[in-house]
């Protein structure tokens, strides 16, 4: 399927990418100027910077991709079956206010489904990275979803925002908001969370993570269970659907707290 590409040499050079760029911004960590975009959401020179810096390093090694970012959209090969996903700093306004969850997520997808992805967190000093049938790691410890038959009170389940429509917050759970989707679902992937339900959310925002959690154990669908994977079969240049992801056992019990028709 992927002849033509040497995963294995190309997920070590995402991760040693994704690495780089989020040490270069860690310089500037809580020490930068912002300005607002026309959706309302904050930007920062390094958050254009550091897109720019993605693409001209993928855009030399991979001419014939396709490369979609947060910051500059769509650039390379439009029709290409190699689509690269970038989020210069996800969870950009904790980067500007000086909180620690923030990263650098770059991914790439071979006809819509995930394929590799690495995602940086400098203040953290991890690198999570995935490639498909390699497994999902933090740096070299392998990752996989949690397990189980019921939602307990000290489960964490990770939210995108107290007010997510078609979730009813009923569950006895302990509830996270991260302010980096990125890390909060992979943080799904390691097991630290039993799941996350998010409301608002881009593709960008799954570059790396998809391919963490899939290669974990993990599903990941809208809320009429239908799966998210494949990032063509829905409005990639948009916001994405309200996503659930967790393994198959906590999918299955936190489905029950969805209303597929709102």
């Amino acid at each position: 399927m992927t002849a033509d590409l040497d995963v294995a040499r190309t997920v070590d050079m995402t991760r040693e990418l994704a690495d780089d760029c989020a040490r270069a911004a860690l310089a500037r960590f809580g020490d930068v100027q912002t300005r607002t975009k026309a959706d309302g959401s904050l930007v920062t020179e390094v958050d254009t910077q550091t897109e720019r810096r993605i693409r001209s390093v993928l855009t030399q090694a991979y001419p014939t991709h396709c490369i979609f970012g947060e910051e500059d959209g769509a650039g390379g090969v439009a029709d290409s079956p190699y689509m690269w996903l970038i989020d210069p700093i996800d969870g950009t306004n904790n980067f500007i206010a000086g909180m620690p969850l923030w990263g650098v997520s770059i991914g790439l997808f071979f006809k819509g489904e995930p394929l590799l992805g690495a995602l940086a967190m400098p203040c953290l000093e991890q690198v999570f990275w995935a490639a498909e049938g390699m497994g999902a790691y933090a740096d070299d410890e392998r990752l996989s979803v949690r397990t189980g038959s019921s939602l307990e009170r000290n489960d964490l389940l990770m939210i995108s925002s107290p007010h997510i429509r078609a979730w009813s917050f009923e569950p006895d759970v302990k509830y996270r908001i991260m302010g980096s989707a990125a890390y909060a679902m992979t943080l799904v992937a390691a097991g630290v969370a039993i799941g996350m339900v998010n409301g608002h959310w881009h593709s960008w925002d799954v570059g790396a993570a998809f391919c963490l959690l899939r290669e974990a154990g993990a599903l990941a669908t809208d809320v009429t269970g239908k799966s998210l994977y494949n990032v063509l079969e829905w409005d990639y240049r948009g916001s994405g659907p309200c996503l659930v992801v967790a393994s198959p056992q906590y999918h299955a019990l936190l489905m029950e707290h969805i209303d597929p028709t709102a």
